[in-house]
């Protein structure tokens, strides 16, 4: 036991826990049998047998492995002994101290405490096999650490070690799960490659889970892409990447489309003006016509991206198509609000309301409409900036007034949190809001008078608005 009293010197408790967790021989089991003990009585059951103060004490260890690697005392002892302990009950460790062990193994190669050969050996290829595991909690926890891992190493032990898995897992005969996993550490090792080497060992397999049979895959796939362009460089991106992310922002599955679009935006900063003009613009105005036409889940999502895809195009917007961006996010602030759907409720959209605001007892809409119609009232402040201050009465006043009288609160609220926000982007023109700011004070919701109180205290901080 003498070599256990190394642990002990400065942290009794913890000392003391790594004790009892080398005497421990809980779990040495041939690895051979583990798969027997799964199908008999499941591993799980196997280990609530043990008692829990050991569990704690377990957890506690693999807690303070890196402050027992930052020892200079333990650290030697501790990469012979604690180390290879941990990695063999990890085989059959319950979530709890697989999450430890996850934070644990990443601060040790964030706090670089021991050599990058040493981590690679020995905490890399847990990490590895760690992502395979069965639970699907405990697998996504070992994969954000990867991820989080691959960006602190360096690319020639990321090739030789970490490359090959992602493109084993990438197969058609792999699991859903495992082509998914495989999209996300490709999507982070793009950040640390050249273009050549992305082309010749992972363009391939990236443009095959662009095409995979598996919907959910493929919208993975298509999160990861705009990593992927700028790994990839200008011209690689329009000849390999863009023909892909044309036919997922036209997939048969809605949420393919909705992570398309999103790309798209994501993109933009790695496309050249050409690109933009003859095949962004023309993708984003056909995507945005259909969202409307069909009412899907990609209308909220245009909603919601409005604002980013206007701003990131429009140093190559004509003077149409920036009014026709104008024109359809008009059309996206009243979606859901015709006079039938309204019932009657006239008020609602005409200028002559009530002068109170409350909740239409009788109104029912779809999530997506108001899912929608609150995302543009987020995006209304860049939408100002798109426009400009100068033409915000003749363009975007009535919108607004729409969005401040519509008939959910939680729009009303979008926009009143927003408000400040307008005023200040209008500048000298700012008296135009001073019906609408009227409007929102006499509220009944708390939270819509909030955001009313926020502007007048705005204003009296840079100057009167009347």
């Amino acid at each position: 036991m003498e070599e256990i009293e190394v642990f002990s010197t400065k942290l009794s408790s913890t000392g003391e826990n790594v004790k009892l967790f080398l005497d421990d021989d809980y779990l040495e089991i041939p690895e051979e049998d583990i798969e027997d003990l799964d199908e008999e009585m499941g591993y799980e059951s196997y280990y609530t047998i043990e008692d829990s103060g050991q569990e704690v004490q377990r957890i506690s260890v693999i807690n303070n492995l890196p402050d027992l690697l930052k020892d200079t005392d333990s650290h030697d002892e501790c990469m012979r002994r604690v180390v290879p302990k941990v990695r063999e009950v990890l085989h059959v460790a319950q979530c709890e101290m697989q999450y430890a062990a996850s934070a644990a193994f990443l601060q040790i190669l964030q706090k670089n405490l021991v050599p990058i050969q040493n981590y690679t050996q020995t905490f890399l290829q847990t990490i590895l096999n760690s992502v395979d595991g069965k639970d699907p909690e405990v697998s996504s926890a070992w994969l954000d650490t990867l991820l989080d891992v691959i960006e602190l190493l360096p690319k020639d032990v990321i090739k030789k070690e970490i490359l090959h898995d992602p493109i084993a897992k990438g197969q058609l005969s792999q699991s859903v799960a495992a082509r998914m996993a495989c999209c996300k550490i490709l999507g982070k090792i793009c950040t640390k490659f050249e273009s050549f080497v992305i082309k010749k060992e992972i363009l391939p397999v990236v443009q095959s889970l662009c095409q995979d049979v598996d919907y959910e895959v493929r919208g993975c796939m298509c999160n990861q892409l705009h990593s992927v362009a700028r790994g990839l460089g200008l011209e690689a991106t329009k000849s390999a990447i863009l023909p892909e992310l044309v036919e997922l922002t036209k997939d048969e599955e809605c949420s393919v489309r909705v992570h398309g679009l999103e790309t798209v935006v994501n993109v933009l900063a790695s496309l050249d003006s050409e690109t933009c003009s003859s095949t962004i613009i023309p993708l984003v105005c056909k995507f945005c016509q259909q969202a409307m036409q069909a009412e899907d889940s990609t209308l909220p999502e245009v909603g919601k991206q409005i604002g980013k895809i206007a701003h990131g195009l429009l140093a190559y917007l004509t003077d149409e198509q920036k009014q026709w961006f104008v024109d359809y996010f008009k059309k996206l602030c009243k979606v859901g609000l015709s006079l039938e759907k309204l019932k009657g409720n006239r008020d609602i959209v005409e200028k002559d309301i009530s002068p109170t605001i409350t909740e239409i007892p009788d109104f029912t809409e779809d999530d997506k409409f108001l899912e929608c119609r609150k995302n543009c009232a987020y995006n209304f402040p860049a939408m100002v900036l798109f426009i400009g201050a100068k033409h915000f009465k003749s363009e975007l006043l009535g919108c607004f007034s729409s969005l401040c009288k519509d008939p959910n609160v939680q729009v009303r609220k979008t926009v009143s949190g927003g408000f400040h926000e307008v005023s200040r982007v209008l500048g000298q023109h700012v008296a135009v809001l001073q019906p609408d700011l009227i409007l929102l004070l006499k509220d009944e919701s708390v939270d819509v008078l909030r955001g009313g109180l926020v502007v007048i205290i705005h204003c009296q901080n840079q100057s009167s608005m009347y």
